[in-house]
């Protein structure tokens, strides 16, 4: 499946149902709880929060999946998406990395791998 067509599949993930078709890698919510910056977030609001940035017609960024550990994992999917939200009490903002989890075209869902505030 092309670049596009993927991220598609990712658009229409998290802008479907009512709370979007997004869930959390356990590692991923794991690191979010360890991360003292991040204290004012939930995986709740930080689903929110890249639903609505999707909603206002912001894109994802699509990117190749260059780290081996990943390519290891998921040796069927060469790329992850990026947000970059604006949070007004982060400076740089809030750093979204989803996968493709189930491509379905139908019903797509996607995987939060990791979330922290953007550095530059």
């Amino acid at each position: 499946m092309a670049d596009s067509a993927k991220l598609d599949l990712v658009h229409k993930a998290i802008c479907s149902g009512i709370m979007g078709h997004i869930q959390w890698k356990d590692a991923a919510e794991e690191l979010l709880r360890d991360k003292p910056e991040m204290r004012a977030f939930t995986t709740q609001s930080i689903r929110e929060l890249l639903r609505q940035f999707v909603m206002n017609g912001n894109c994802l960024d699509v990117r190749p999946e260059i780290r081996a550990e990943w390519r290891e994992e998921y040796p069927d999917d060469p790329f992850w998406y990026r947000a970059v939200i604006p949070v007004p009490t982060l400076k740089e903002g809030l750093f979204v990395e989803v996968r493709l989890y189930d491509c379905d075209p139908e019903e797509p869902w996607v995987e939060i791998v990791n979330a922290h505030p953007q550095r530059s």
